[in-house]
């Protein structure tokens, strides 16, 4: 129980068993009224499917809304709901302010979207009422399966910018989340990408807080974005 609502904590600071084939390799969704997809960061993970995404619901901020998870293939007949126990995985999220107005994302806009991120990192009490915020939400929500008397997320501890490009920007964080006198600490990762005129978010979570997790966030994140981009690239061909 203790394990569940520490991985619950930490993804909040970021958002029946069935056969793999039942899961294509990349999922297809919607942005803003467009359509996008979404690969894999490799072939070590799947994308959870519709029956099982509601399962990650505990995880992603109501402003929010969960387009695709993504957790180890070798998992997925043993996810279940509420999510939790995955080590290392992938959630992709967007506004639902901007999906609900199809808001278009410039060039220039994405540019002022990513200043005002760093701006906003490099704030640290700015960045603890945005992570307080966020935990109170989530704690509220873990209340109604009554598994939440006494649980907080730490401080977030900036680890700088991963890459940044003309359509895609990543920072690393390390999240510690405690309750019932353990505590959990992971590196992460946040990903903004504009895909096809549209604002996502792809978050990473790593099992640890040691190098070889910062190395796997970092080279995953990178490599993700990427399939990302030209996946929708070559779709809007």
């Amino acid at each position: 129980m203790k394990q569940t609502m520490l991985t619950i904590l930490l993804c909040a600071f970021f958002a029946s068993a069935l056969s793999l084939s039942l899961h294509a390799a990349d999922c297809s969704t919607m942005a803003g009224g467009v359509p996008i997809v979404l690969p894999p960061p490799d072939k070590e993970f799947v994308e959870v499917g519709s029956e099982k995404r509601d399962f990650f619901v505990y995880m992603v901020p109501s402003r929010n809304r969960l387009l695709c998870a993504f957790v180890p293939a070798d998992f997925l007949p043993r996810l279940k709901s509420p999510a939790s126990g995955m080590g290392q995985y992938m959630l992709v999220e967007l506004s639902r302010k901007l999906d609900e107005k199809n808001t278009q994302v410039t060039s220039a806009s994405f540019e002022k979207v990513v200043l005002g991120v760093k701006q906003q990192f490099a704030d640290s009490s700015t960045l603890n009422r945005t992570v307080r915020t966020t935990s109170e939400e989530i704690s509220s929500k873990l209340k109604q399966l009554d598994q939440s008397k006494d649980m907080s997320i730490g401080e977030p501890v900036p680890l700088g910018t991963l890459f940044q490009t003309s359509d895609a920007y990543a920072f690393a964080m390390l999240a510690s989340a405690s309750s019932g006198g353990a505590t959990t600490r992971a590196i992460n990762a946040s990903i903004l990408l504009r895909v096809k005129d549209r604002l996502i978010f792809a978050y990473i979570y790593g099992s640890t807080d040691d190098e070889n997790s910062l190395k796997w966030v970092e080279k995953t994140a990178e490599q993700w974005a990427n399939e990302i981009l030209t996946a929708n690239s070559k779709s809007a061909k």
